[in-house]
């Protein structure tokens, strides 16, 4: 028997199961498919049921993701920022720049912990939270990234995406007396995202094409220019395709991205050793907390000075921590229906730059010698 098609064959299987689990009950959605995939991964890879080193790992991890990440970004509709306000632009901004904070705070708290790792982790956690997963994978390869610490970094990330999310569905009830009265808002029309329902094959043909002309064309253009790295032309040609009109009309595009982003986490959850996970559990959870939190002292407090409306701020600060669908959590828990075409849209645009910011970041970090 092939062993490559047995292990496809298996890592296929931990992924349904993942995304069965978390449509199917309240917990796993929860915990999210992602950090369900690994941990499955992680157990058979730890029980001897999967290898955790294979060439098919090689092929998930490199074309596989890589096209996942483009047929994402494809979903990026830049138009849609026109259709914000300036508010809320305004309002995203502190809270991107609240992660970057974070992040160099917990770099320097934390170095002497990760030491080379610093620069690394630091600028994938701080992709992912102003973008989301596809931004975590995207820099997190990019930089080197183990898999250990891929790993625990997912584990943590996911902790403290559920934990912000129930402190800002509680926040502007208790600091709205330091904001301005909210204006009424109208809601902002965004552009709606292709469903996976009747997918049709030349929907599909056409996507994987795109998307590997895209691959060749990056791996190309960083061959010919090394300094930037191919997770950078990557985004810029996947954006700059995906805002020709007629890309709205393809349907299976998010559904073949996160596909293949769950995918890669049966590849992560296998390279990981359970035993060599655990002595970094507390000190990932430390690190990303000083993230998030920073974060969001430095989005509410500036909010609060340049007097913006404390729901907005909280809409945006999710929207960057949690991504899209936890901004439409946080305005539907907030029962303020006219935000949830801001938060996706808001959401979205994180997608859009957090792969340069996170890069940015741990480039600065090695420079002032954290890395």
């Amino acid at each position: 028997m092939d062993e490559s098609l047995t292990l496809w064959g298996i890592l296929l299987t931990l992924t349904a199961l993942g995304l069965w689990l978390e449509h199917r009950f309240r917990w796993a959605a929860r915990l999210g498919s992602s950090l369900i995939i690994l941990m499955l991964a992680a157990l058979c890879a730890n029980l001897g049921l999967i290898p955790q080193q294979s060439p098919v790992y090689d092929t998930i991890y490199g074309t596989i993701t890589s096209l996942a990440i483009v047929w994402l970004l494809l979903l990026v509709n830049l138009q849609d920022v026109r259709r914000l306000g300036r508010s809320a632009l305004l309002a995203f901004a502190l809270a991107s720049l609240g992660i970057l904070v974070g992040a160099l705070l917990a770099s320097v708290l934390f170095h002497s912990r990760f030491l080379e790792d610093t620069p690394r982790l630091a600028g994938s956690l701080a992709a992912s939270y102003i973008g989301g997963s596809i931004n975590f994978v995207g820099v997190g390869r990019a930089l080197n990234l183990s898999d250990l610490l891929f790993s625990a970094a997912t584990t943590a990330d996911n902790l403290l995406t559920a934990i912000w999310l129930g402190t800002t569905l509680a926040l502007p009830s208790v600091l709205s007396r330091f904001y301005p009265q909210a204006e009424v808002q109208e809601a902002a029309t965004v552009t709606p995202l292709p469903t996976a329902s009747a997918i049709a094959p030349l929907d599909l043909a056409i996507l994987l094409s795109l998307a590997v002309a895209i691959l060749v064309l990056a791996t190309a253009l960083h061959q010919f220019w090394p300094p930037i790295p191919t997770i950078v032309w990557l985004t810029t040609l996947s954006l700059a395709l995906a805002q020709l009109k007629w890309m709205r009309y393809l349907r299976g595009t998010g559904a073949l991205g996160m596909f293949g982003l769950n995918l890669f986490f049966t590849v992560i959850g296998a390279g990981t050793h359970v035993p060599s996970l655990m002595p970094l559990g507390l000190e990932m959870i430390l690190f990303t907390t000083v993230i998030v939190f920073t974060h969001g002292l430095v989005t509410f407090s500036l909010g609060a000075l340049l007097k913006l409306d404390v729901e907005l701020i909280a809409l945006a600060s999710q929207a960057a921590v949690g991504g899209p669908t936890t901004a439409i959590a946080q305005a539907t828990g907030r029962h303020q229906p006219q935000l949830m075409g801001v938060g996706i849209t808001l959401g979205l645009v994180g997608y859009a730059i957090a792969n340069y910011l996170g890069l940015a970041l741990a480039q600065a970090l090695r420079w002032i010698g954290l890395g």
